[in-house]
């Protein structure tokens, strides 16, 4: 039995701490209830430059004694802002868990937004948003979110376009911060080994007593139906996921090579068929024995990349399929990727191909959970959608019971009329 000790402080934070005896290393994830997805639409990309600010400075530290304080101890510290919650994420030994607390603390709560660092990291962030429109795959997926999630709260990367980060201003980072850092919107997860009574008394004498302001726009917890259900009340039914099913968008670029994305919608994780969407997602492009690697690649020499993933997003999540491919075979490659997901309702796969599907599946799943730290970003981040910090502790045996009727149903729920970005050279 896994030991997880959940504590919920009078301030509304919701603690979680879970010993590894057999690792010395201490990883800690603060995530707040607060996402890309909650960016006004003119002000895409200032949740993202909000927390990319979190670790720039603080009353008491500048940016480089932040770094210098963790670093000695051999630590460090890092924002991150996806579309459903953003925060921290520290890493330490166990035995400095003290100096680890107080940097997190001092960087969540006192950010000091020096007219200096925003300049400077809103200028980073732009020239990293051109550096990525220059490689294939990033720029073409970027596009085919925008068309499928179009309307939608996923519409707009998470940190937005150059022209939105160009139009925001300090005070809105000052104003967002106000509004979300409050203990009652964070979960905190502990992986590795603290003095439970100490950590938490430290936390109660540094975190605001709150419950700090009792209305703003911070999301509550809740059960992902009753999230999902008010969200929808909040888009016109155009604005549903997946709205640009069915069309396509061609770009056009200064590239040798062409690129194609097909995107489908998913169930999000939780959700009866979501398992059988993964298996199938990995029976068609996860592997080099992935029915699109050996055949399109392998046996038909239409692609130099080829693959498929499945994004989990709490309101909405999405499958794509993605190939590079020559100009001159851009049509035919797109047709027969297209019709490899089609074909998997019609074609089921036998007990070998599932089997290494999801041997596959499960290896890479547990290979990816083997630190601290990527065991506390899971579990902040089934604890923020409200499946609870097990959740992904069960995932094999999730992945385990599927059959192979249960991915052809899958396959045929979902895996048609995808929205569609093409990438090819510019004329001349």
């Amino acid at each position: 039995m896994i030991d997880v000790r959940a504590h919920t402080l009078p301030n509304g934070c919701k603690i979680l701490l879970r010993p590894t005896p057999d690792k010395a290393i201490l990883s800690m994830v603060a995530a707040v209830r607060w996402g890309a997805r909650d960016d006004p639409a003119d002000q895409a990309g200032l949740s993202h430059l909000m927390a990319r600010l979190l670790t720039k400075g603080t009353a008491s530290r500048t940016a480089f004694e932040i770094a210098q304080t963790l670093e000695s101890v051999g630590g460090d510290i890092e924002a991150f802002c996806g579309q459903d919650f953003l925060g921290l994420e520290t890493q330490t030994v166990e035995t400095d868990w003290r100096i680890a607390l107080d940097v997190l603390t001092d960087c969540l709560f006192h950010p000091s937004f020096t007219a200096e660092e925003f300049d400077k990291e809103r200028s980073l962030i732009q020239a990293e948003i051109r550096r990525a429109e220059d490689d294939k795959f990033s720029f073409t997926y970027r596009r085919l979110e925008c068309l499928f999630y179009r309307g939608h709260l996923y519409g707009t990367p998470a940190e937005g376009e150059v022209e939105t980060v160009a139009s925001l201003d300090h005070e809105s980072i000052r104003a967002l911060h106000a509004a979300i850092a409050r203990p009652e919107s964070i979960v905190l997860v502990v992986v590795g080994n603290v003095p439970d009574e100490e950590f938490l008394a430290a936390i109660a004498m540094t975190w605001p007593a709150g419950p700090v302001r009792p209305a703003g726009p911070v999301r509550p917890a809740g059960s992902p139906p009753e999230r999902d259900q008010a969200v929808r009340r909040r888009l016109e039914p155009e604005q549903a996921p997946g709205a640009g099913r069915g069309e396509t968008v061609v770009l056009t670029k200064e590239v040798e090579q062409a690129f194609v994305v097909l995107g489908y919608p998913a169930e999000r994780p939780g959700l009866p068929e979501s398992a059988a969407l993964r298996l199938a997602c990995g029976v068609l492009g996860e592997g080099m024995s992935a029915r699109l690697f050996s055949r399109l690649r392998d046996r038909d020499h239409l692609a130099y990349a080829v693959g498929s993933s499945l994004v989990g997003r709490e309101l909405a999540s999405h499958l794509f399929l993605y190939i590079g491919t020559n100009p001159a075979t851009v049509e035919i490659a797109r047709d027969r990727m297209r019709r490899e997901a089609e074909n998997l309702a019609d074609e089921p796969p036998d007990d070998a191909e599932l089997e290494r599907a999801r041997q596959y599946m499960l290896g890479r799943y547990l290979i990816g959970r083997q630190t601290n730290a990527a065991l506390a970003r899971s579990m902040a981040t089934t604890e923020i959608w409200g499946l609870g910090w097990e959740w992904g502790e069960h995932f094999p045996e999730r992945i385990k019971a599927v059959a192979a009727d249960q991915v052809v149903s899958a396959a045929r729920r979902y895996l048609t009329n995808p929205a569609t970005a093409v990438l090819v050279p510019s004329p001349g």
